[in-house]
């Protein structure tokens, strides 16, 4: 259904595909299979042998487990389907590079990834250093007091200049903590919210709005009715429920919008899913013996691809935001170096007598420590949605009319 009509060519179908697509054990599964089995074993041996150090010193707690499972899946059905069919993928990247705009929104995300995936193992934590703090990035100046100024030292000494030093070349925060380290911490947050999320978001949200729509009768009112019942339920207030039994962590919160925040993607995939169910080819699909299961796998999924991946990219960009929402608040882990964490370390320092008291300046003297991180996440929330709706544009059967 989608690319050029000379994809769509009877003699350009790609029958080995189409054959392996038929096969009990896909490619998919196979990687889907040993992934698993792969994480379950370092697990054990992490968990009863010894502490598994899997890249550096990086010994992985829970979150951290969730996110391996999360990425055996992502790369099992995201990644293998297109290297599978990577002639349609380098076609639909030779579109999206004549969007110059679109393209390096995808590339940042790329990079984000990258930052997020390799950094923490290759920058270690500096630990903390209050006599550093507050140092400003390269090419600018403060006059905030300071116990050790590393960069250059202008003027009289009651009334000094500290000059940003290649040691911070973005600065450092109230802990001495560059801000450069802080921002890739932060990108790590960032990948697990949207590889945990995907892994857990889209699964769920294309099964239950295509069984529903295909279904119909009361098992699509069952399934509605229970999607209903769930987006009556706000995300953020389950997981201030649970704030208030268990420690805060990056996975209760990831947990509580991957449960309570699919409901409004199942209810597009389902509307898609009735536009389409009466059409010919399904039709003709069903009078000649096909299952429900492999309808949805090779009728309906293929083909609301335009519809699911911008309504995903949506919900991930308020993730993201909400998380980072939560982070400025302060209802995170103290160790968790989130963006939303850090740009409340400068702005809370208008408000010192409410509710925190961390930074003793205004924001204005310490810009650096909230328009990095904030910087940082604009740029990933606007990629995002720009990703959602290049990519709509780009699948869409219709090209665009």
């Amino acid at each position: 259904m989608r690319g050029t009509d000379r994809d769509d060519r009877f003699e350009n179908v790609d029958w080995s595909e189409i054959t392996a697509s038929k096969q009990r054990l896909s490619t998919e599964r196979a990687f889907l299979v040993v992934g698993i089995l792969a994480v379950f074993v370092v697990y054990l041996s992490d968990r009863f042998v010894a502490n598994a150090y899997l890249i550096g010193t990086w010994n992985p707690g829970l979150i951290d487990w969730a996110f391996l499972l999360s990425s055996v899946i992502v790369v099992a059905y995201g990644v293998v389907p297109l290297i599978k069919r990577r002639r349609a993928v380098q076609s639909e990247l030779a579109q999206l590079r004549s969007r110059p705009i679109v393209f390096g929104a995808l590339g940042f995300l790329c990079g984000v990834c990258m930052l997020g995936l390799l950094g923490p193992g290759l920058v270690s934590n500096p630990g903390l250093r209050f006599e550093h703090a507050f140092h400003p990035p390269v090419g600018f100046s403060t006059e905030i007091p300071r116990v050790e100024c590393v960069g250059s030292v202008t003027g009289p000494p009651l009334d000094s200049s500290c000059h940003g030093s290649w040691t911070y070349p973005l600065g450092t925060n109230e802990r001495g903590f560059g801000m450069g380290y802080l921002l890739i911490r932060g990108s790590r947050v960032t990948v697990y919210i949207l590889v945990i999320a995907v892994a857990a978001i889209v699964p769920l949200a294309a099964a239950i709005g295509a069984i529903a729509g295909l279904h119909g009768g009361i098992v699509d009112r069952l399934l509605m009715s229970y999607v209903d019942l769930q987006l009556s339920i706000p995300a953020i207030v389950a997981y201030f429920i649970g704030y208030t039994y268990w420690n805060p962590s990056l996975l209760l919160l990831v947990s509580a919008f991957a449960v309570l925040s699919w409901g409004g993607v199942a209810r597009l995939v389902r509307s898609e899913v009735l536009q389409r169910r009466e059409r010919g080819h399904i039709r003709v699909a069903r009078s000649l013996g096909a299952s429900n299961r492999y309808i949805i796998a090779r009728h309906i999924i293929p083909n609301i691809t335009n519809t699911l991946i911008p309504a995903v990219c949506q919900l991930l960009a308020l993730l993201i935001l909400f998380e980072a929402g939560i982070a400025f608040l302060g209802f995170h882990h103290i160790e968790l170096y989130s963006w939303g964490s850090v740009i409340s370390e400068s702005v809370n320092a208008e408000i010192a007598s409410h509710l925190q008291t961390r930074a003793e300046y205004p924001a204005y003297r310490i810009w650096w420590v909230s328009t990095l991180p904030a910087l940082a996440l604009t740029t990933t929330i606007l990629s995002l949605k720009l990703v959602g709706d290049g990519l709509r544009d780009i699948l869409d059967p219709r090209g665009g009319q």
